[in-house]
């Protein structure tokens, strides 16, 4: 059984986690782990940190496949946690690999532009890291609810 467990997001509890398109013509897609000071946004195909656009007819498909990529993660398929160097350095940020995505930590401002957050030492990114995985690869006992929201986004 996958422990991930799709719910509407009028159901979802306060640990759940979106999959979020904010409206406009052009939009990102965002994890929200909702236990968590901080979302993760979908990054260009081989960029370390620029995040990708995409019209926003595309991103309810790219939602749907970044949960099945979720899915196959928790039933034994490669995705990783990983803690990275800044290249400028002076701090940490934390990237999720899973199927064909890449996600960054981002620091969850409503009414800002989303930023990497930039973790101050390693043990920091380690500890949100560890926090990351256990929201995003839940033990097989833990049923971790999931909802998409690409129509209605509210933070």
């Amino acid at each position: 059984m996958c422990p991930l467990r799709r719910v509407e997001g009028r159901q979802a509890g306060p640990s759940a986690l979106g999959i979020l398109a904010p409206p406009g013509r052009r939009t990102f897609l965002v994890l929200r782990p909702r236990a968590l000071s901080w979302d993760l946004l979908l990054l260009r195909p081989g960029s370390l940190n620029t995040f990708r656009e995409v019209p926003f007819a595309q991103a309810g498909r790219l939602a749907h496949e970044l949960l099945q990529a979720l899915r196959y993660w928790s039933q034994g398929a490669s995705g990783r946690v990983e803690e990275v160097a800044c290249p400028e350095g002076g701090g940490f940020w934390v990237r999720v690999c899973v199927g064909p995505f890449t996600l960054l930590a981002c620091d969850r401002q409503p009414g800002r532009p989303y930023q990497p957050w930039m973790f101050p030492d390693v043990d920091t990114a380690l500890s949100a890291a560890a926090q990351l995985r256990g929201v995003l690869r839940p033990p097989a006992n833990i049923e971790q609810e999931v909802y998409l929201n690409t129509l209605y986004f509210a933070p």
